[in-house]
């Protein structure tokens, strides 16, 4: 059986989710940079969206931008039919949302429904559309980004996120059981405290939270985007169903 010889002559291609982000956008620039051409999932970020685009264009591959809120039913729908056209080689599933800081007892069904759709949903129903392509060629990964959240649960008023995140977890270990026989190696990356705008966001004691960890310092969106890599292109050969943290130790 020669898929994965085909694969290597043939031209890569990547889907990330959530592509503007720091994590999503370095994920984006290091497939890019070792030659993928790049499918670029994004929301609302415009400006963020041409300049990621012209600085994938510059490794000589080409962009393809994606827009689709993935908290709407509808819209989502839309995306999927769209990229199961295509021949996806990986896909990271990187986009989340917090939707709001609200405690447990305060929290709305909207807020959750909108969390899950985001979080655990899309990655489901875009995973059930690409599975299929992936096993006809015999090749695929699919990264999960998940978060520290989902090992401890999250604080009071990040249950809806810290809940989504493990039920993505729980899709990994569900995927890669099935894709093994075709080639498909599914993995969560857990990342920990990442210097990214998400703090920004959701303003929280990043002093306190900073000494809880060992190596007593953020991450770089670039540490999660080196192991995304790897574990999403054909570098990774026998690992799949695995949960590796990115944390600095926690």
């Amino acid at each position: 059986m020669n898929n994965h010889k085909i694969i290597r002559n043939a031209k890569r291609k990547v889907l990330i989710t959530g592509a503007t982000s720091g994590i999503g956008r370095e994920i984006a620039l290091r497939f890019a940079k070792e030659g993928w051409d790049v499918f670029c999932h994004y929301f609302s970020s415009e400006e963020k969206v041409s300049g990621l685009k012209n600085a994938i264009n510059g490794f000589g591959v080409d962009c393809y931008l994606l827009k689709a809120d993935l908290s709407s039913e509808r819209q989502l729908k839309i995306f999927v039919n769209k990229v199961k056209k295509f021949k996806i080689d990986a896909l990271i599933n990187n986009a989340g949302t917090y939707v709001v800081s609200r405690h447990f007892k305060e929290l709305t069904l909207a807020d959750i429904n909108k969390t899950f759709m985001v979080n655990a949903f899309s990655p489901m129903l875009l995973c059930a559309a690409l599975m299929a392509r992936m096993q006809k060629s015999g090749f695929g990964r699919i990264v999960n980004i998940s978060s520290i959240a989902a090992k401890y649960g999250g604080s009071s008023c990040s249950m809806h996120y810290a809940c989504s995140k493990l039920a993505l977890e729980g899709l990994t270990k569900t995927l890669a059981r099935e894709g093994a026989p075709y080639n498909i190696l599914v993995n969560t990356i857990r990342p920990g405290v990442i210097d990214t705008d998400f703090h920004k966001k959701f303003p929280k004691d990043l002093k306190k939270r900073i000494a809880l960890i060992p190596l007593k310092r953020m991450g770089a969106p670039s540490d999660v985007a080196e192991l995304a890599y790897y574990l999403g292109s054909e570098t990774n050969k026998f690992i799949t169903n695995e949960t590796i943290a990115v944390s600095g130790g926690e």
